[in-house]
């Protein structure tokens, strides 16, 4: 591509740093042109950055000054947030709430993860005692007052603050979703006695559950100063290296983006906002394939360290509000409206070893990228997953990154038997085949509870994969779950920043209520005007190319039940107002059904809160550039890798351009610059322009699908 020609292109860049590699993908108007990895640097993200930044300009052929002066917009997707919260390196914060409800943060709601151990240990709260002060005021659920703000007390309580040095603040007063009064007044002494960051739980989630509406407000406000920071310096940099267009985008928890000040505001939504980015890629990717219409995705992506799983159903991403940094009850919940996905700890360097039982365990800890499996040749001293499929001849150690990194099988041999083959008693192969296969094994048994649970059963949808390292063993886990088609993206390796390219300006608003279709159902019209207020006020600051979109929520439950679901209301409330509330008993009715088997149509409703989705719409770039003649471009070889512990001489591919689809049958082993993919005996894909459509077994591709 000369350099003329791109640099007239408004380019798009959408990066996602992950635990292992820092994935850039960029686009220009038209289509996405490729993705760029680099090792993640943890002191240095920027560094990062302009390692891919670097690998992008020379692909295309310009200067990388050249490159980021051409692009409008650029997508940053960070695990800054997630780390500093599970490391303990947040800010110093404060606790302000209403007197006599100090241990909100402590007893979280009531559960406990084993029940009968009563040696383990009460989780420690996200904001110490001694950081936790109660203000003198107290407002009813009917949003009159019973106590008046005390601010003789409150300004003793700043003056304290200040003696401790606190950095942020989290404020959360009982009912302030109702009246906000005390609250506000308190972030406005904040403001003009402290000066420092400081969180109001009206503003950021403004929900009834109040466990969940203090702790995400500490948590926002115990990243304010830190992201700030981060967020500020990293558009700094960009800019300094030529970057010109729009603020820095930010991705959050929802699937959308928002501005850098934006999320500086309430940088609790980029909290696990990068795994959120894979379905929205997935999405794209069953769109644009016919054999995935209609049918249920799940969505897996394995990276370096962790295996995550999205699912769409009935063509919608799957989201919650159970959001939990650490386990279910012991955590930290993040309460807010969150594209559901969950991890569990196995990946490319997930370290195997053998425990005092004799068992072998693949993972949770990781090798990450520095120094990485032993194969890197870096100082890694352990067996990974990476180790293992080099061993097996998965991975060609001259072409790993496209050639940018040599990888030492005589080092990947060495730890394997040292660690797994010599304690259990088996050949080098042998202890790699039982690697891949333990690692394989947790995949899967994720996958069937992650799945199930939603009522969704596996053979009946289709399985988009993503990650590094999805191509080594998805075929394998296809099979054992009984999936029949398996979509892999020749991007696959970059599944969430290619998520970035299709993530839409977007702001999920929330409003509390209560409402029952027994009584204060006229109270509906008051909230529904304030929550269209909010959405067109977002919708108002859109730049001028976007198309404007917006989709309501109800949050409802029957009368006495403990927990809501959520209900589509279109786009539009009034199914809410009054004469919309039998057409919305009948739609929760079949969404009870949906998610647990049965329904009350007799029964009083409730509605907890009503949620908005308010959406800037941009045109999007093709997932590919389709080529002209030839047909396909692409190299072609052969080495030995072991299927069930045999070696196959296996041919191997270097796809190039692909235009139209070309099938392929295992044993195969197909090779893309970022990710390999392995086609085992008695399987078979189809090669597209976009992605790889694979039939893990030869039954399932001659059903006529094909």
């Amino acid at each position: 591509m000369a350099a003329s020609e791109s640099s007239a292109r408004a380019f798009r860049i959408t990066v996602d740093t992950g635990g292992t590699f820092c994935d850039l993908v960029v686009a220009d108007e038209q289509r996405v042109l490729g993705l760029f990895k680099a090792p993640t640097d943890r002191e240095d993200v920027f560094a990062s950055i302009q390692a891919a930044l670097d690998l992008a300009s020379d692909e295309i052929g310009i200067s990388v000054g050249s490159l980021l002066g051409a692009t409008g917009t650029f997508v940053y997707s960070t695990t800054h947030a997630t780390n500093a919260i599970l490391e303990g390196t947040t800010a110093r914060t404060a606790f302000l709430c209403s007197e006599g409800h100090p241990n909100t943060l402590l007893y979280r709601e009531g559960g406990k993860e084993q029940p009968h151990n009563v040696a383990m240990p009460y989780p420690e709260p996200y904001v110490p005692h001694h950081l936790t002060f109660e203000l003198r005021e107290r407002i009813l659920a009917d949003g009159s007052i019973a106590v008046k703000l005390d601010e003789g007390h409150l300004c003793g309580v700043l003056a304290r603050l200040r003696e401790l040095e606190v950095d942020a603040v989290g404020v959360c007063l009982l009912w302030s979703i109702v009246n906000p009064l005390h609250e506000r007044r308190v972030g406005e002494l904040l403001e003009a006695e402290l000066g420092i960051p400081h969180t109001l739980s009206h503003e950021l989630n403004p929900i009834v559950r109040e466990y969940r509406r203090a702790s995400s407000t500490v948590i926002d406000a115990s990243l304010k100063p830190l992201l700030g920071d981060h967020l500020r310096n990293l558009e700094s940099r960009l800019r300094d290296a030529g970057f010109q267009g729009d603020p820095l985008m930010v991705t959050h928890v929802s699937g959308g983006v928002r501005s850098l000040e934006d999320m500086c505001a309430e940088p609790l939504h980029t909290v696990d906002s990068g795994p959120a980015l894979a379905p929205v890629a997935a999405q794209e990717y069953a769109i644009s394939e016919e054999r995935a219409w209609g049918e249920e995705v799940i969505v897996v992506d394995t990276g370096g360290t962790s295996f995550d799983i999205g699912l769409i159903k009935r063509g919608s991403i799957l989201k919650t509000r159970e959001k939990w940094l650490g386990g279910r009850w012991t955590g930290h919940i993040t309460g807010l409206s969150a594209i559901d996905t969950q991890s569990v700890g196995a990946g490319g360097g997930s370290i195997a070893q053998v425990d005092s039982g004799g068992l072998l365990r693949v993972g949770p800890e990781s090798a990450g990228a520095n120094p990485g499996p032993a194969a890197y040749g870096q100082g890694g001293s352990r067996p990974t997953l990476t180790d293992a499929a080099t061993v097996l001849g998965f991975i060609d150690p001259e072409f790993f990154l496209g050639g940018r990194i040599r990888l030492d099988v005589d080092a990947a041999r060495k730890v394997v038997a040292r660690d797994v083959g010599e304690p259990l008693g088996l050949s080098v192969p042998e202890a790699a085949e039982a690697i891949v296969s333990v690692a394989s094994e947790t995949m899967r048994g994720f996958i069937i509870e992650r799945t199930v649970v939603q009522g969704i059963d596996p053979r009946d949808g289709i399985l988009v994969a993503g990650g590094g390292a999805a191509g080594l063993n998805i075929v394998r886990i296809a099979r054992d779950l009984g999936i029949e088609t398996v979509l892999l993206p020749r991007l696959a390796a970059g599944l969430s920043a290619v998520g970035g390219q299709f993530a839409d300006l977007m702001a999920s608003l929330t409003r509390s209520t209560f409402l029952s279709s027994e009584e204060r159902a006229s109270q509906a019209a008051r909230v529904v005007q304030e929550l269209e207020s909010d959405v067109e006020s977002f919708l108002a600051r859109l730049p001028a190319g976007h198309e404007r979109r917006r989709r309501f929520v109800a949050e409802m439950r029957y009368e006495g039940e403990m927990w809501e679901i959520d209900v589509d209301l279109g786009e539009s409330c009034e199914l809410v107002l009054d004469d919309g509330l039998p057409r919305l008993h009948e739609r929760f009715d079949a969404m009870h059904t949906d998610v647990f088997s049965t329904s009350q149509p007799d029964s009083p409703i409730e509605v907890l809160a009503l949620r908005a989705e308010a959406r800037g719409v941009a045109d999007k770039p093709a997932m590919y550039e389709a080529p002209g003649d030839p047909r396909w471009e692409g190299e072609q070889g052969a080495r030995t890798a072991y299927f069930d512990g045999t070696p196959v001489d296996v041919p191997v591919l270097k796809p190039g351009a692909v235009n139209g689809s070309i099938e392929v049958s295992g044993p195969l082993i197909l090779e893309e610059p970022t990710t390999t993919i392995v086609l085992p005996p008695g399987s078979a894909a189809l090669m597209t322009p976009a992605h790889y459509v694979v039939f893990p077994t030869s039954d399932a591709s001659d059903d006529g699908r094909r």
